[in-house]
């Protein structure tokens, strides 16, 4: 299943930039991404701090 940056911004969208991962991956819980591909892919994002979703995406380009 491709992931969609729109979809990101949607499940992102209550996440206080900068972010950890961890944190990242939390909110994407809190959104209801629980078995979704998303939440997947997040958890294969390097471990650093995120400055913004357009970040986050990029990431997730290279995965």
């Amino acid at each position: 299943m491709e992931i969609v940056p729109m979809d990101i911004q949607h499940v992102l969208q209550n996440v206080k930039f900068p972010a950890k991962k961890n944190e990242i991956i939390q909110q994407a819980k809190s959104s209801g991404a629980m078995a979704d591909p998303l939440l997947e892919n997040l958890g294969m994002l390097p471990d650093k701090e995120y400055a913004s979703i357009d970040e986050v995406v990029k990431e997730l380009e290279k995965i």
